[in-house]
Formats: structure tokens, C-alpha cells, sequence
């Protein structure tokens, strides 16, 4: 129970001159409805006793204290500080929404918005969105991209080749290509290596200066040279489309960026495998050396997601 106001004459109250108090009391308002005279001092015990209450009044059946200088229709999200107001805009209200879901299931998470499955950032599974719960499936090969509103697929065991035209359009099911080197490139060392069998000028050129990728303005070599990391096969993956290249037999992977078409499909007929042709930075640095198609130098594809950086992977 909150504590009762108390006057400043019931304090000064002595046991002998009881009686004579209370009839002083009774003439002057010592019980505290009459006002103070202007040379009183100001009433801090009434002061104090008015935070009693008002800090006690939870004691009771547990409910919340009501706020006195507001109104007791005012909203909820007025009426407490905590809460963003109405107007506040539809960023309070995601943050609202992140505090009230705070225990919340993640939910679908990266797959939200996913009917179909789709691949992962880094190529490893595959998930979409199952009402509110994902389904996600591991990759052991990794995952093939299809386009939206298709299931995309986990990597087989093995591919049967195919290619037709001019260069290849048709992806590896098993993500296993043949590795060739083309193009121009700059090695560790800032050295520029050229390649008297091709111009250096890539299909993709005026998307990758759209992109940032190289500089604007910059001619075929100069954009080739400064990524470094790049492939042919734009014409399988999409230009720009980043791809995680892996060399099974010693574990070395890259990140490269599709840059050129090709390569040509009367190469690839010689091996009946599917051939990437990559720079000689990737080349060097997952086999030593330029490899060319005779030298059937097996790497494993995987699409990546577009902003993985590009070169070596840890």
C-alpha cells in the first residue's frame, strides 16, 4: 500500500502539547487541504510522498502503472517511449518487427521468396521456400544454375559432351571441363604476357567497363590485364557470370570471371570434352603452366555467386 501524504505539522507534532495541536491544526490546515501562506517554504514532503505512490503502485496486482500526464485513450505506441510511434516510418516499424521476432524462427533466411530451388552464394547446395520453412539440399559436386522459375539441380557423376555452332552453349552437367589457356594477362610480378593466337579483345568487354570491372575507356588488353582472373565460356555461363575453378588432383581453386566466348566447338571435338579456356594467371596458378587441349587438364566448375572476389581461394 502506497504510503500516506503527510503535512509538515503532523512532523513537528510533540506527545504534551497534543491536545493543543490539534486545536492549532484545526484552525489552520494542518491537514493539508488548505493552501500554504506565500512565506511558506515549498512542500517537498508532499513532493516526496507523491513519487510513493506513484513508485509503489505496482506492489499491488501486477498491473502497469498508469501515465498521468497523458490522456488513458492515448495509443499504446504514444503512450510508451520504447515503442516507435505510428508515423515513424517503415524502417521503425522492421525494427518493431525485429524486436518482436527476436525469438522468432529465422524462417526461409536465404531462400525467402524461393519456390524453386536455387543454388547457394557459394555453389555448395541448393534450397527454396517451403511456406515458411526452408528446404535446403546439399551438393556433393556442387550446383547448376537454370533460369528462374526452373528448379536448378545438384552437379551429376558424369556428362555426356555435346557442342554445336561456332563455340560451346551447352554447360557441363557434371561440371568437369578440360582447361586451356588464352588471352592477355600480367603475372605476380607485374610482367605482361601477350598471345599471338588471340586479339585480346573479349566479347564481354563493354558489360565488364559497365561494371567497374575494368577501366573506362580501356581497350580489350588493358581490360583483360587488369582482372587477371578471368575465362572464355560466356557464351555457356552469361558474361560476368564468376565461376569457382578447381583442380582436383591438388586441391587449387580460383575465382574467375566469364570475360570471351569459346572456345571454339572443333576444339572441344578433338577431346569430346567440354574445354574452358581460361588466362594464363589461372592457368599458372592451378597447373604451373599454359595447358592446352591435348594436355586433357581436368577442372571442376561451379557457379558462384557474382560477388565473390576474384583470384585465389583460401
Amino acid at each position: 500500500m502506497p504510503h500516506p501524504l503527510r503535512s509538515r505539522c503532523s512532523l513537528r507534532s510533540r506527545p504534551l502539547l497534543l491536545a493543543a495541536i490539534l486545536g492549532l491544526c484545526a484552525t489552520s490546515g494542518c491537514a493539508g487541504s488548505s493552501p500554504t501562506s506565500a512565506s511558506d517554504p515549498a512542500p517537498e514532503t508532499i513532493a516526496d510522498a507523491s513519487a510513493d505512490v506513484t513508485d509503489t503502485s505496482t506492489a499491488g496486482d501486477g498491473a502497469p502503472p498508469a501515465d498521468a500526464d497523458l490522456p488513458t485513450d492515448a495509443p499504446a505506441d504514444t503512450r510508451d517511449a520504447a515503442s516507435p510511434s505510428k508515423d515513424a516510418g517503415a524502417d521503425a516499424k522492421s525494427d518493431a518487427s525485429a524486436d518482436t521476432n527476436a525469438d522468432a524462427p529465422a524462417g526461409c533466411g536465404a531462400w525467402a521468396g524461393d519456390p524453386k530451388f536455387t543454388c547457394s552464394a557459394d555453389g555448395t547446395t541448393r534450397g527454396k521456400c517451403v511456406g515458411t520453412t526452408p528446404s535446403v539440399e546439399p551438393c556433393a559436386r556442387g550446383c547448376l544454375r537454370e533460369p528462374a522459375g526452373t528448379d536448378a539441380v545438384c552437379l551429376a557423376t558424369t556428362a555426356s559432351w555435346s557442342c554445336s555452332g561456332s563455340y560451346g552453349t551447352t554447360r557441363s552437367a557434371a561440371g568437369d571441363y578440360d582447361l586451356t589457356a588464352f588471352g592477355c594477362w600480367k603475372d605476380a610480378a607485374g610482367t605482361v604476357h601477350t598471345d599471338p593466337g588471340d586479339n585480346c579483345i573479349p566479347t564481354c568487354l563493354s558489360k565488364a567497363i559497365a561494371a567497374g570491372l575494368c577501366p573506362a575507356g580501356a581497350t580489350g588488353p588493358q581490360c583483360e590485364e587488369s582482372i587477371d582472373w578471368y575465362t572464355a565460356d560466356g557464351a555457356r555461363f552469361g558474361c560476368l557470370q564468376r565461376l569457382k575453378i578447381t583442380n582436383p588432383k591438388n586441391g587449387k581453386a580460383v575465382i574467375a570471371v566469364a570475360l570471351d566466348y569459346g572456345p571454339g566447338c572443333s576444339v572441344e571435338a578433338t577431346v569430346g570434352q567440354y574445354a574452358l579456356d581460361a588466362s594464363g594467371r589461372v592457368n599458372q596458378y592451378l597447373f604451373g603452366s599454359d595447358q592446352g587441349i591435348s594436355d586433357k587438364s581436368l577442372v571442376h566448375v561451379v557457379e558462384v555467386d557474382n560477388s565473390t572476389p576474384l583470384g585465389p581461394v583460401p
